[in-house]
């Protein structure tokens, strides 16, 4: 949330806001983002993110309706949320799953938050779902998708390997350029530039294993990718939620034994969409839920959009359902 640090905020217009009670406690926040690229490419509207707040609808109206004011002031006509701060970041009011335990970067939220954003005049926009496997109930369905990837590979030429650590900034702009071209015709989404990929995933290094990254090449050229991180929630839970001396000083130790991981992202150039290359990721991943990276066993994905017809493609293949549904909801704004 740092301007200094987050090349993001010189790229959008961010504020936030908290709520405050008689007694000088806080019972709400909300953050607001204008993002000129999307407002250019899909209509005047502003984001709020970052939204936390007691179950009281007075809170939760004040707080929407000062992000509403903000947007509308600088010229937006809608106002849609959360996110935080936008579509390249955790975004979605989670709205089914609240059992599950929830993986980094899966947003999560009490059931009540829907009700608040209704009542304040909210309505869907869209909606997301994140999926899960874990080695012992989905093993058995992986090594056909492995074997498949593979085969693929040697019919179509080729090859997989892992991120190369030693040339961490240019492997971060090779995914950023692989990620532009394969969400360029994606819903909602805008191209993630090159100083906020490497501040984002710098900030997940730790997190970042190199095996977990598999790039695609084709004759020397990469043409696709998908990159997963450990899942630092259940590094979290080992914790008890809360980083004590102790648990840094076993840092490493746990660390070494994850055996969840989150998909963060995955994609393909266009030119190599439907030939097969989908498979070939769709097998690279189920490869952890076989055991064969390290500890890690279980596997999570991030939010795959419902018009995200290319993930879903990939996603057909486990013949798995949702895990957690998440919407974006929307408002248009008065003039």
């Amino acid at each position: 949330m740092d301007p200094a640090v987050n090349p993001y905020f010189a790229e959008a217009e961010i504020e936030h806001f908290l709520a405050v009670d008689s007694a000088g406690e806080s019972v709400g926040r909300i953050s607001t983002t204008i993002d000129p690229a999307y407002v250019e490419r899909f209509g005047k509207t502003g984001f709020f993110g970052w939204f936390e707040c007691v179950d009281d609808p007075e809170v939760a109206s004040a707080l929407l309706r000062t992000a509403e004011n903000w947007v509308a002031e600088r010229g937006m006509e809608r106002a849609a949320g959360p996110y935080s701060y936008c579509a390249t970041q955790e975004f979605g009011l989670l709205v089914e799953g609240y059992d599950d335990q929830p993986a980094v970067f899966q947003p999560h939220n009490p059931p009540y938050y829907r009700r608040l954003l209704e009542g304040a005049g909210y309505g869907p926009d869209f909606r997301t779902n994140t999926f899960s496997w874990v080695a012992g109930r989905d093993a058995g369905m992986m090594e056909p998708l492995v074997r498949r990837g593979e085969e693929l590979c040697d019919r179509l030429g080729l090859t997989v390997r892992d991120l190369d650590p030693e040339r961490w900034d240019s492997e971060v702009d090779l995914v950023q350029g692989l990620l532009a071209a394969s969400f360029a015709e994606n819903h909602d989404m805008v191209p993630i530039s090159k100083p906020v990929l490497r501040f984002q995933l710098g900030e997940l290094r730790e997190l970042i294993d190199p095996r977990l990254t598999r790039i695609v090449e084709h004759e020397g050229r990469a043409v696709a990718f998908v990159m997963l991180a450990a899942d630092g929630n259940a590094l979290l839970k080992v914790a008890g939620g809360t980083v004590t001396e102790e648990f840094a000083a076993r840092y490493e130790e746990l660390k070494a034994n994850i055996r969840g991981t989150v998909v963060l992202m995955m994609g393909a150039r266009p030119e190599f969409e439907g030939q097969g290359v989908g498979r070939v990721l769709v097998g690279e991943v189920a490869k952890v839920v076989l055991g064969r990276v390290g500890s890690y066993r279980d596997m999570h994905t991030t939010w795959i959009h419902e018009h995200n017809w290319q993930s879903r493609a990939y996603l057909a293949h486990t013949k798995t359902g949702p895990a957690r549904t998440y919407a974006v909801y929307g408002k248009d704004l008065a003039p």
